[in-house]
């Protein structure tokens, strides 16, 4: 190749069990802050890196779970504008499928994942 430096690319197989545990929890945040939260419990004393993960999912699993609450108030109490309610709840859970997802497929490479939204209700450290 004459002078050029051939730049040497590895890849880490990241389907060790923090990887799996922190994916898990991310996608598990869609339906609400519980399976993060068991996650989080489960390995925040063993595995820093998916007990963090898992914190941050169950932060963003709690924002969701609030956000559909507001949204299910509007649609049952709120006369004439109630199907604002619906829509709201629509786009929350097509919100949260997305970022959800995106979240598990950056954690699966090994990377940190983050939402842009979240509330700080589990610590990511002890």
């Amino acid at each position: 190749m004459g002078d050029q430096e051939v730049a040497e690319v590895t890849f880490a197989s990241h389907d060790d069990t923090d990887s799996r545990a922190a994916g898990i929890a991310h996608l598990g945040a869609v339906v609400g802050p519980v399976i993060p939260w068991v996650v989080w419990l489960a390995r925040r004393g063993d595995d820093p890196r998916a007990a963090r993960e898992a914190a941050k999912a169950t932060n963003f699993g709690v924002l969701v779970l609030a956000l559909m609450a507001v949204a299910t108030v509007v649609r049952m109490f709120v006369p004439l504008v109630g199907f604002v309610g619906t829509l709201a709840q629509l786009a929350v859970l097509v919100v949260a499928v997305v970022l959800c997802y995106q979240a598990f497929r950056t954690v699966r490479r090994g990377l940190p994942a983050s939402y842009p939204y979240d509330i700080k209700v589990v610590r990511d450290h002890d």
